[in-house]
């Protein structure tokens, strides 16, 4: 049987949809203890005294710890390495020591028999600050404080990408677009809030660290490192986690204080975040500034983009490079550009650090180039969809190298697919050439619509080097151990369908084993859409070197050759000769050694196209934004479970929706934030998420063996672009140009204003920047040869 392919109901579920799931929260050993953190109220102070007498005096209390009473793990946390020469990086340690730089840095840890014991106890601590001024804005690269001592800005990483010379193809351009363009901070809001459990056993002298996290291998060799202690003295498992698109993929200063308290105290020790936890010392993404400027000829061919932009990273940066690299990776998008010039500041601020958070730079790169493509049309005189058209990479042109170099140092390439293909059908399934009379009549009668479509790739799959382990037991039963860790992706049906097809097996024989960093020696983690790239690669290498030992000794015994042989289920049979048969369960017991092999794969990075289209209809006065239909075109390579395909693209949709149109992290002039619980901070629900139509390219990957492209990122990657090109279109009655996200009711509502002549605070463009209507009146600036 087949299962590559097939639509194959989600092993996981059942136990997740009837409360059998296993998360930290559930881990429960005899004399448990609990923490709590003392978290500062201020963005930017100078820690003057803390006193914590009382909390120490209240009964349950086991101890109160500050930085000046855990020397031994007062170290930076570990950061992802720095890409450029003379970049900065800064980290925090488990515990603020001398100075807190945003509301929610933790400076003293209770701990005690129960949580309810712990909170008490962290709210009697008293801690004296000496407030500083606070840097919020990303404009001001050079401004005062400095917020780490020795640097000489706030400014972390400079870096960029140059391809043929930017500037002076600007100067021939026919046109060129002028925007400013902002994308606003968002937090992630996993459903499973972080969470830590640790527990210390003396005779084997193993601490065991059970972690909501992305890779339990990083998590194991960070806190050997903070800890001070042998990686082969500790055992991570990631249990059932809730979610975690990118932000659980970092040394947090919670889990270093759980491993070491429970090292220390010789007793287990738990921390579970709660929701406003999440809001004030989770990772938190996006939050962009840039300046483009597009040029074209007068045909619509693109000629160059020029792009400087700054990334807010937050208090510290150990995380916020990534996503910045992305960006300047994904600019060009699925476009031919001969001529790129594309800088990035990454600049500290007093908030919370910033990180990946699913797409990871990727959304607000296509963001700026679609929103480019806008603009440029517009100034032509030409359709949006015309200009686009003109310029998509073509199949005539792959493998089409972009001349940027990706993870790892590899080239980035476009390797298969059909972008124009995609395209068009995502023009034919929203009905781009009859929309226009639709809408005509729509405004007849008082109503507004609008219609955005844009293109976008999906780069995934990260140079780290993924491990399979395979081993069949005398039963029959294969177990496979991965260095993943799933987080609701469905990881245990789609490598076991990998496992079953290449190797053959029952797929009810097969049994998938992740998230445990004793199960095999090392693995990189699940995070860029990377985990069926590379793990199934892995996977699918290590079950054809199996199956080709079974089917040689199974030659062996049934005297026949082996490319004669086929499998029927549990056993062995000669093909066209039924009766000459064997179980496969009967040759592993027989075996003189055991069934068993190890396989390594390291990935190449994967391009697949995008495309989305979608409908609006915007109500002026009340600026309510209803979507009345959305495609979402996509290419995964080869699909090993289409179900999951389609799951993992929807959730990913919904999730740059909230982002664009309601998501906001909002910080006041102190630097406190103002959206701290889901009241405040809103998300999309059924009643705001469309049905989404989906359409289907499969081209394989050139750039490994099954041809699978990652695809979990990618229906975020475009929907900023889409809602935005379609809600402008829908006000384009009014004059409205936006150049911000998200598109709140707020928003829209200066928008209008501004559009008016009645400009106000709630402008949507950028601030301290030329608004995308200011270069000229048309949102656009002209070049050498142009008519205004």
């Amino acid at each position: 049987m087949t299962y590559i392919g097939r639509r194959q109901p989600r092993d996981e579920d059942p136990a997740l949809l009837t409360g059998r799931g296993r998360y930290v929260s559930d881990v429960r050993l005899p004399g448990m203890a609990q923490l709590a953190l003392v978290r500062s109220p201020h963005a930017h102070a100078r820690i003057r005294h803390i006193d914590a007498q009382r909390a120490r005096a209240l009964p349950g209390v086991i101890g109160v710890y500050t930085a000046a009473d855990l020397p031994a793990i007062m170290k930076a946390a570990p950061g992802m390495a720095a890409r450029t020469p003379g970049a900065r990086l800064a980290t925090p340690t488990p515990l603020a020591s001398e100075i807190v730089r945003y509301v929610g840095e933790p400076v003293a840890v209770v701990c005690a028999d129960d949580r309810y014991l712990a909170e008490d106890a962290a709210e009697a601590v008293v801690v004296e600050y000496e407030p500083l001024p606070v840097i919020l804005s990303i404009e001001q690269e050079a401004a005062t404080p400095i917020l780490h001592a020795g640097w000489p800005s706030n400014v972390a990483e400079h870096f960029g990408a140059t391809v043929g010379d930017g500037a002076a193809a600007l100067a021939g351009a026919a046109v060129v677009a002028d925007v400013a363009l902002r994308i606003g901070r968002v937090s992630a809001q996993p459903l499973e809030p972080r969470a830590v459990a640790a527990v210390y056993d003396e005779v084997s002298d193993l601490l065991t660290v059970y972690h909501a996290t992305q890779a339990v291998h990083t998590a194991r060799r960070g806190l050997a490192a903070t800890l001070g202690i042998d990686e082969a003295r500790i055992r991570v498992i990631a249990p059932d986690v809730g979610g975690a698109f990118g932000v659980k993929n970092r040394q947090y200063p919670e889990e270093v204080l759980v491993a070491y308290l429970a090292l220390t105290l010789r007793r287990p020790v738990k921390w579970v975040g709660d929701r406003r936890e999440e809001f004030i010392s989770t990772n938190q993404g996006r939050d962009q500034l840039h300046h483009a400027r597009l040029g074209l000829d007068a045909d619509g061919h693109i000629i160059a983009l020029v792009d400087h932009f700054i990334v807010n990273a937050g208090a510290y940066n150990p995380t916020a490079t990534a996503p910045a690299h992305n960006t300047v990776m994904n600019l060009p998008g699925p476009y031919r550009v001969p001529h790129l010039d594309l800088t990035c500041d990454v600049v500290l601020t007093n908030t919370v650090p910033t990180g990946p958070y699913r797409g990871a730079g990727r959304p607000e790169a296509n963001y700026v180039m679609e929103r480019s493509l806008d603009r440029a049309a517009d100034l032509l005189g030409m359709d949006r969809i015309e200009v686009r058209r003109r310029n998509l990479i073509r199949p005539a042109d792959l493998p089409y190298t972009v001349g940027i170099t990706g993870p790892g140092g590899v080239p980035l390439r476009h390797e298969s697919g059909d972008y124009p293909a995609g395209f068009a059908q995502t023009l034919a399934a929203i009905d781009y050439d009859g929309f226009r009379q639709r809408q005509a009549e729509a405004q007849a009668q008082g109503r507004y619509l609008g219609i955005g479509v844009v293109n976008g790739v999906e780069i995934s799959g990260t140079g780290q080097p993924e491990t399979a382990s395979m081993r069949i037991a005398p039963d029959g039963e294969v177990t496979v151990a991965v260095g993943t860790a799933t987080q609701g992706q469905g990881h245990q049906t789609t490598l076991r369908q990998i496992v079953a097809d290449r190797l053959g097996a029952p797929f009810e024989r097969i049994r998938i084993v992740e998230g445990d960093s004793a199960a095999i020696a090392s693995g990189a983690g699940s995070f860029a859409s990377r985990s069926t790239t590379a793990m199934g690669n892995a996977a699918s290498l290590v079950a054809q070197s199996l199956r080709r030992r079974l089917l040689q000794d199974a030659a062996v015994q049934l005297e026949a050759n082996v490319d004669d042989l086929e499998w029927e289920g549990d056993r062995i049979a000669v093909r066209g000769v039924p009766a000459s048969a064997i179980p496969y369960a009967h040759l592993v017991a027989q075996a003189s050694e055991p069934y068993a092999a190890e396989e390594t794969y390291t990935p190449a990075p994967t391009v697949g196209y995008l495309g989305q289209g979608v409908i609006v209809e915007v109500d002026p006065a009340t600026c309510q934004i209803t979507i009345l239909d959305y495609v979402i075109c996509h290419d995964g390579g080869v699909v090993v479970n289409p179900l999951l395909a389609e799951g993992q693209t929807i959730g990913a949709a919904a999730q740059g929706l909230g982002a664009t149109l309601i998501e906001a992290m909002r910080y006041d002039e102190h630097g406190a934030p103002l959206t701290t619980t889901l009241q405040t901070y809103l998300l999309p629900a059924a009643t705001e998420t469309p049905e989404y139509r989906l359409l289907h390219q499969q081209f394989p990957a050139t750039a490994n063996p099954e041809g699978f492209k990652g695809l979990a990122e990618g229906g975020a990657i475009p929907v900023m672009a889409a809602l935005t090109q379609a809600v402008e279109d829908a006000l384009a009655p009014f004059g409205v140009r936006l150049g911000a996200i998200p598109l709140t009711p707020d928003a829209l509502a200066g928008a209008l204003a501004e559009a008016a002549g009645g400009r106000d605070d709630h402008s949507n463009t950028p601030d301290s920047q030329p608004s995308d209507t200011s270069a000229g009146p048309d949102g656009a600036t002209y070049g050498k040869g142009a008519q205004p």
